[in-house]
């Protein structure tokens, strides 16, 4: 049984830090995403994205630090991705299922400067202590779109600031394991890397 499938067509990783390129060259006002609440143009999302982005640089995060997330999908976790890809954030995507001991274990193990989080987690993160140690605390989703939630960072003007570009070398994701052997795993994914994973499912995939 063969255990390899293939050689790539495109022997080239995706562009990981720059994902709405051929969107944005194509066709910027066509739609990119679509939701039951909204639709979302390659040129929104991308402006939305640097907005967040460059709100968390406002905050204090910097090119290379970690940004916990704890979120159901939603077009603004999609959004919060693509920000954190494009200035270098380390994003660290949690089981929405965590309850606070898991919460706890994977921010002790990550170190996290902040926490993207739904507001219906509220009382979970509450009971996490180490929710106390993330220098620039819980920005919140869900909770009316007030100043300082995330709705409120993917909209309205962008700061001027802005990290530098990423290397291939530089991580990008850091994916929890299941667990099912013991403690979960964090499997660190450089921008390379994420690149080819994403190659190999577009071309297996037919995407």
């Amino acid at each position: 049984m063969p255990l390899n499938g293939r050689p790539l067509a495109n022997n080239t990783p995706v562009d990981v830090a720059n994902l709405l390129g051929a969107g944005l060259a194509q066709h910027p006002d066509g739609m990119a995403m679509a939701s039951a609440k909204g639709r979302w143009t390659w040129r929104e999302l991308d402006a939305a994205s640097a907005r967040h982005a460059a709100n968390l640089f406002a905050l204090g995060v910097r090119k290379g630090d970690r940004v916990a997330s704890l979120m159901p999908n939603r077009i603004a976790l999609a959004i919060h991705y693509l920000g954190c890809m494009k200035a270098g954030y380390v994003a660290v995507p949690l089981n929405y299922r965590y309850m606070p001991p898991e919460i706890d274990y994977a921010l002790a193990l990550t170190e996290p400067k902040v926490v993207v989080a739904h507001a219906e987690r509220d009382a979970d993160l509450a009971a996490a202590s180490e929710v106390g140690n993330v220098p620039f605390g819980v920005i919140r989703y869900g909770a009316g779109g007030g100043e300082g939630s995330v709705e409120a960072m993917q909209v309205g003007d962008t700061p001027v600031a802005m990290p530098p570009a990423p290397r291939p070398t530089d991580p990008v994701v850091i994916f929890f394991t299941s667990g099912s052997t013991g403690k979960p795993k964090a499997v660190t994914h450089t921008f390379e890397t994420l690149g080819w994973m994403l190659r190999t499912c577009i071309e297996g995939y037919e995407i």
